[in-house]
């Protein structure tokens, strides 16, 4: 059980990394598209903030994984 936890918190900790290179890729996009049209539009707001609700509910898994790890080690 406990190496099956430490796995999981491991593709959680990748799909972290994955929802953190989005959000940098869509800071990125929306600076480019503020530079050269001069507008940000409210999708790309509207993606960012959907992106942190994302990254929010990845870190709050991972935190209850770790929980479960630190229980199953008592």
């Amino acid at each position: 059980m406990k190496e099956a936890l430490k796995e999981e918190i491991g593709v959680w900790k990748e799909n972290l990394k994955a929802v953190v290179y989005l959000f940098v890729i869509d800071i990125t996009g929306t600076a480019a598209r503020a530079v050269k049209v001069g507008v940000v539009d409210k999708w790309v707001i509207s993606g960012a903030y959907l992106l942190l609700i994302g990254y929010i509910l990845v870190w709050l898994q991972i935190k209850r994984l770790i929980n479960r790890l630190k229980e199953v080690e008592k």
